[in-house]
């Protein structure tokens, strides 16, 4: 079930994202990009991202795939502001972004990720907008997982991951209709 995240799921949020960040870049980044939070901060970083106990900050939807036992995954969208420094090309097109996408190892290549891309799409189209974009390190070896999705390049920007030098690769989509029908594929 991917519903709306509550304050009560920042532990499950700061372990999903520690454990799939390592996982996925264990061996590609140095171990100080790795090993940057415990998972107390980790958690009391996400609950700073709540106005009260079930709704976010203005501008943010967050959602988690949650089995009935455990939440397993976890992806956040937010608005594009000016501080984000968005060329104004993008910045004029693109009005949210793929923030944040997160699923648990051990949950990974079962439809998780699919599921919560659907419904970040969806509330893209609630909100009357159809582009969204992503940005992901291009170190990270699930980027297969986006082009998948029919992302496509729109840029690169450095980045700073803990005094390691690298880039995102900024991704979009141009229909975010079309993403509504992936939690099936």
């Amino acid at each position: 079930m991917i519903r709306h995240a509550h304050i009560d799921d920042c532990p499950a949020l700061a372990r999903i994202l520690i454990s799939a960040t390592r996982a996925a870049f264990r061996g590609l980044v140095p171990d100080a990009c790795l090993n940057w939070i415990a998972p107390e901060e980790s958690a009391a970083n996400w609950a700073r991202n709540f106005a009260d106990d079930h709704s976010l900050q203005p501008g943010y939807s967050l959602f988690v795939a949650d089995t009935g036992q455990e939440v397993v995954g976890f992806a956040m969208l937010g608005e594009i502001r000016p501080e984000d420094g968005f060329e104004l090309s993008i910045a004029r097109r693109y009005s949210h972004e793929l923030r944040v996408l997160q699923v648990d190892p051990a949950w990974q290549r079962q439809g998780v990720g699919r599921r919560l891309v659907s419904r970040v799409a969806a509330q893209v189209d609630e909100a009357g907008a159809t582009h969204l974009l992503v940005r992901v390190l291009v170190e990270n070896p699930n980027m297969a997982f986006y082009e998948r999705l029919g992302a496509i390049e729109l840029g690169r920007r450095p980045y700073d991951w803990e005094g390691y030098l690298t880039e995102t690769l900024v991704l979009g989509w141009e229909d975010v209709r079309r993403l509504m029908d992936q939690s099936t594929g």
